[in-house]
């Protein structure tokens, strides 16, 4: 997988003034630790971040470029918080260091590929509530994201984790867990009261007495 450089300083100062502050000048607030690592705070470019989510490349390995050696500062996105509504404004970003030859655990999103012929040819409805993997592997191992073909499912049919596999990569979800199931459509059916019911209630409101006035 491809390794991105990220631009990358050390945080000089604390607090919600500064970080306010640093957002304006496009630095977002960040934190940078490990199993051997201690805690380093740092900011890093908004814009270089910003397109490494735009370009859908959260899972890819991040040169942060904080030591002498590029091992030294090679991380995964661990955590981001951003604001709901505008995409490209974040407030803080976690970044875990990795080493090459130690086993990482990420979140990996979850691509469902196919038309399932229980959709094309029986009228059926694909359902697919995962969304993402927790997955353990090596570094250079993590893949973009993990395609599900779902086009030889019928109705009925459905694909858990347990059915999948994939060469040097452990999935820590649940082996029960669905992660795409073909089910019949359902309608809603609205009730409605019998032709002569409706006329008859018409008809007695029609020839209802009415109140007397005072």
């Amino acid at each position: 997988m491809e390794i991105i450089k990220l631009k990358t300083r050390t945080r000089s100062g604390t607090g919600k003034s500064y970080t306010r502050k640093a957002r304006l000048k496009g630095w977002v607030p960040a934190i940078y630790y490990g199993k051997k690592t201690k805690p380093q705070p740092i900011e890093v470019d908004q814009h270089e971040f910003a397109a490494i989510v735009r370009n859908k490349h959260l899972t890819h390995l991040i040169d942060l470029g904080l030591g002498t050696q590029q091992e030294d500062s090679i991380a995964v996105i661990k955590e981001m918080q951003r604001h709901v509504i505008r995409d490209n404004w974040f407030y803080h970003i976690d970044f875990q260091h990795v080493a090459m030859d130690e086993k990482v655990t990420v979140h990996c999103p979850v691509q469902i590929t196919g038309i399932a012929i229980g959709v094309k040819e029986e009228s059926g409805v694909l359902g697919n509530p995962v969304k993402s993997f927790t997955i353990e592997c090596f570094p250079m191992d993590i893949p973009e994201n993990i395609s599900i073909d779902v086009s030889g499912l019928h109705v009925g049919d459905s694909i858990h984790i347990k059915d999948i596999s994939i060469p040097n990569i452990t999935i820590k979800d649940s082996p029960e867990e669905v992660v795409a199931v073909v089910t019949h459509a359902t309608r809603e059916i609205v009730e409605t009261p019998p032709v002569e019911e409706a006329a008859a209630e018409e008809t007695a409101d029609a020839t209802a007495p009415e109140a007397p006035t005072e």
